[in-house]
């Protein structure tokens, strides 16, 4: 197929390097806010419906941190609970966790704070799929930005989700955990112009020589994923093949609405 297009490489999947990742007016404010929670160790939280580009946005966050001042530590569990966290986190030190809860915690706050104030890294924590976390879970972000008597912040906590854990925050017994994110992101889809744009940075990407999608078939795409990514990619990839598999090389409209009714 790749030699079918012209294609040096293969457009529209996960496997993008950072630098040619698609910038939407929505991934270069999500960067923004991100960067400077990172820099100024705040406890951030991430939102959007699957597929908009949250992980898209922690990759982009992940490029921009210079190894030498920043410790990046990523942790996507929906059943995390907080003994495995400390456990997680004191392990990517490579130091053997305590028996106990108690002394686990004490390990923990001894890091950061060695981490921040002697070895002067900062610590970014991402803990991904967290609108499926456990109430416990929930609660103990308080104590893992709690320093000092809660008087500083070691790290950068930034806590990934879909949509409803903004709205699971709000309810009173977690209100406390909610008054104390200091940045807010929230993902939504592309629009229509910036659709367009992605398709046809997609396929530049893979260095093909000429357009391949209609205008038509580009505006089906929209009004069917609303210009979340995710189906974007989809969307194109199916009907790249449908169009090989014809012997088109133009995606026209009947290709993308073929695909449609397959999915």
């Amino acid at each position: 197929m790749l030699d079918f297009f012209e294609m040096k490489s293969v457009p529209f999947t996960r496997e993008i390097a950072p630098d040619d990742l698609f910038s939407s007016s929505n991934q270069k404010e999500a960067s923004a806010r991100l960067e400077y929670a990172a820099q100024h160790r705040q406890f951030c939280l991430l939102t959007g419906e699957a597929g908009t580009g949250k992980s898209t946005a922690i990759r982009s966050l992940v490029h921009q941190l210079d190894p030498i001042h920043y410790h990046y530590l990523y942790i996507c569990d929906s059943s995390l609970t907080p003994k495995l966290f400390y456990r997680e986190v004191l392990q990517n030190f490579g130091i053997q966790p305590a028996f106990r809860s108690t002394d686990v915690k004490r390990q923990y706050q001894s890091l950061m704070l060695d981490m921040y104030e002697n070895e002067k890294r900062q610590i970014v924590i991402v803990l991904d799929e967290a609108h499926h976390f456990s109430d416990s879970m929930l609660q103990e972000l308080r104590f893992i930005l709690n320093f000092k008597e809660d008087s500083m912040s070691p790290l950068s906590l930034v806590v990934v989700g879909q949509t409803s854990l903004r709205n699971l925050l709000k309810v009173k017994h977690l209100e406390a955990i909610d008054q104390r994110i200091q940045m807010r992101c929230q993902m939504s889809g592309l629009s229509e112009k910036e659709t367009a744009d992605y398709i046809r940075h997609q396929l530049k990407v893979s260095e093909t020589p000429h357009e391949i999608f209609s205008e038509e078939a580009i505006q089906a795409i929209y009004h069917f994923s609303q210009g979340i990514p995710r189906k974007v990619n989809t969307l194109c990839s199916q009907s790249l093949l449908d169009a090989f598999i014809q012997g088109n090389k133009i995606v026209g409209e009947t290709h993308i609405h073929r695909v449609i009714n397959e999915l």
